[in-house]
């Protein structure tokens, strides 16, 4: 149905007398045409806002999530752990070259990470935001055969443009990180869980 049409239908035809919604007996087709080109602009307007509101909220979005897929190595005591494989990156604050997440915005962030080892070797490691160890977790008592993992969760309050990352610990030496391309068993996780 034409819009024209269906705006004179809105308001009403009864035995030939045009009556709007306001009781007004009579509206001119230029008094439509006016209130049409007000609705159409009232509804350009609206879908400018939502499209607005849509790339905002996307904007918004801060969330990785990060593996070493297919490689087992050691670090050095305070050595900071590369997560190398993406596999979500919204907003991309989380650099899989370096392995550090940068916080877009002051907030609250929350994150998770695990860490695997194998055969009698030990694996320590940190979160460190700014210059502050948050927590640590890790695995130092295995048998000699065996897979081990270990994994924390931690929440914290994050300034723009401060940094976050996992390192190994300050414990013995060498920290052996075991991951399998089949099943990745160390990665790294972190959202924005409300902005500030």
């Amino acid at each position: 149905m034409n819009v024209k049409y269906f705006i004179i239908f809105l308001f009403g035809v009864h035995d030939g007398d045009t009556k709007s919604i306001q009781n007004v007996t009579e509206i001119t087709i230029e008094a439509l045409q006016n209130r049409l080109e007000k609705m159409e602009s009232s509804l350009r307007v609206l879908d400018s806002t939502i499209k607005n509101i849509s790339t905002s909220k996307r904007d918004d979005e801060v969330m990785f999530f990060a593996i070493i897929k297919s490689n087992s190595f050691n670090l050095e005591r305070e050595s900071t752990v590369v997560f190398d494989t993406i596999v979500l990156n919204e907003g991309n604050h989380y650099n899989n070259y370096d392995g550090v997440f940068v916080a877009p915005r002051d907030g609250i962030y929350l994150f998770s990470w695990t860490v695997s080892s194998y055969n009698a070797n030990y694996v320590m490691t940190e979160l460190v935001v700014g210059d502050e160890v948050i927590t640590s977790t890790g695995e130092k008592d295995a048998d000699s055969v065996s897979f081990m993992s270990a994994s924390m969760t931690a929440i914290c309050r994050m300034k723009k443009d401060s940094h976050a990352w996992i390192r190994t610990t300050g414990y013995g030496s060498l920290h052996y990180f075991y991951s399998n391309d089949n099943h990745p068993r160390t990665s790294f996780l972190g959202l924005l869980i409300r902005a500030e």
